[in-house]
């Protein structure tokens, strides 16, 4: 019985570990509260602007340089998001999913999501 226990446990912690270890973390950790929006969401409601959100999509491109930037991409449009101004920089994801949280601004006529945390898997 003690070894049954035991080995159950030990699955269990397995399965809880492998879980954890597939996602990728940069800046402050997602909030999981905030309701994820669309991209087209974001230019449709300019009530947005300079309040955080959060978005799910795939890294279309990406700065090949030093990683403080990349453009997001999900099945409504695409967003610029922008890691510099939070001192952040992610090595190359380019096809790979991620939720990203930050705050909606207008720059140059553009709107773009400055990243304050980003969840790659």
């Amino acid at each position: 019985m003690e070894k049954a226990v035991l080995m159950a446990m030990s699955v269990l912690i397995t399965v809880a570990l492998v879980g954890c270890a597939g996602a990728e973390n940069y800046g402050a950790v997602v909030d999981k509260s905030i309701q994820v929006m669309k991209v087209k969401d974001i230019f449709l409601d300019r009530n947005v602007v300079g309040k955080r959100v959060a978005l799910k999509g795939t890294i279309s491109s990406q700065c090949a340089s030093n990683g403080c930037w990349f453009v997001l991409q999900d099945d409504t449009g695409q967003i610029f998001i922008n890691l510099k101004p939070s001192n952040m920089t992610m090595p190359p994801r380019m096809n790979k999913t991620a939720k990203v949280m930050g705050v909606v601004y207008p720059v140059q006529g553009e709107l773009q999501l400055i990243a304050q945390g980003v969840e790659v898997r």
